[in-house]
């Protein structure tokens, strides 16, 4: 039931380089974020190993609310260990796999997985909890996905459920929801095209799955009363190679500012959001991006008193990026020249009053 590799588990999750996208220890994300086609993967690897344990990693992103998204799910090496009630992953494997999809994509290592067969434990072991906990506390990371999958009671049905453990949480647990995505992996399909990249593949072709509990966008939606996330036809979103460049951005601009989130709006424009020295920075992409430029509006994150007749809009600064370009280069002559007129002019900064 544990799961690991045999060169030091906590060595892999010191590799996955989080530091910039942690969270308070008082956020409590419920929901894990994973692309349909990245579940049906898990479920085939396994389907490849019905009497034995098997496993992999995650890889992705965590939002602002401390949910993990899974861009990635990564299979057992062909050199990995697979024991009735223990599997051990190829730490080479896993290393290299990390950094190459951390250095095109900018994802993180935000979880691991494994099989629990037939042997009717759905939840993780003590073992699990405990490899969890002493590598959480061991590499100061302050949460952890695990998933736990298990064939139905006399059904070949794989069930998947996903638990988050949290710093200093003495192996505690608790069970997430599956928010599941529409269509396929973006980054599944740039990595393809990788050749360096150590590909592992199932060799079952097709699995029924359950991710348990799961919803969807739609429904949590119609619950809610709200309408779904979705994107015109003319929207760089509505591409594949359009929300690769999404998150491309995102991963770079994470390696700088701390908590960068991905924002819709009502239009159905998406923007990346941060905080620097008092202010809140917001990257809003038009839908015909990269044909027309996008634009950074920001304001205090706190508006100083008497001044909320000038800040009743935000400023807004003209980026101009193309695609393929450094947002970090592009963010930094754009909010630094902000930041340095801002201090000069002393009265609209937040924080500073006239008497």
């Amino acid at each position: 039931m544990a799961s690991g590799n045999r060169e030091g588990f906590g060595s892999t999750l010191a590799d996955a380089a989080r530091k910039k996208a942690e969270m308070s220890g008082e956020v409590r994300s419920d929901k894990v974020l994973i692309y349909g086609n990245e579940l049906e993967a898990m479920a085939r690897f396994v389907s490849d190993y019905p009497s034995t344990e098997t496993g992999g990693d995650l890889f992705g992103f965590w939002t602002h609310s401390g949910s993990p998204v899974v861009e990635y799910v990564l299979g057992p090496a062909k050199t990995a260990e697979h024991q009735s009630a223990a599997f051990y992953q190829e730490s080479s494997f896993l290393k290299t796999a990390g950094a190459i999809m951390r250095d095109l994509h900018g994802l993180q290592h935000v979880g691991t997985w494994h099989s629990h067969h037939r042997i009717g434990l759905t939840e993780p072991s003590t073992g699990d909890s405990t490899t969890m906990q002493r590598a959480l506390d061991k590499n100061q990371f302050n949460t952890w996905l695990l998933v736990i999958c298990n064939f139905a009671d006399k059904s070949d049905r794989v069930e998947m459920r996903g638990y988050l453990y949290h710093a200093r949480g003495a192996g505690e647990h608790r069970q997430l929801t599956w928010l599941i995505l529409p269509g396929s992996s973006p980054i599944r399909t740039a990595m393809e095209s990788v050749r360096e990249f150590p590909h592992v593949y199932p060799h079952t072709t097709a699995a029924v799955y359950e991710a348990i509990p799961s919803t969807t966008f739609a429904q949590m939606t119609s619950e809610s009363k709200a309408e779904a996330p979705s994107f015109p036809s003319s929207s760089f979103m509505s591409t594949p190679e359009g929300r690769a460049e999404l998150h491309r951005l995102f991963g770079e601009l994470s390696d700088v500012e701390r908590n960068v989130e991905i924002l819709q709006r009502e239009d159905g424009r998406v923007s990346l959001a941060f905080q620097r020295d008092g202010y809140l920075f917001e990257i809003v992409f038009p839908h015909a991006y990269p044909v027309v430029k996008p634009v950074v509006e920001c304001r205090p994150v706190e508006i100083p008193e008497g001044q909320e007749e000038s800040w009743k809009a935000p400023r807004t600064l003209f980026l101009a990026m193309d695609q393929g370009d450094s947002v970090v280069t592009r963010i930094e002559e754009l909010v630094g020249t902000f930041l340095v007129n801002r201090e000069h002019a002393g009265s609209d900064a937040p924080g500073k009053r006239e008497d």
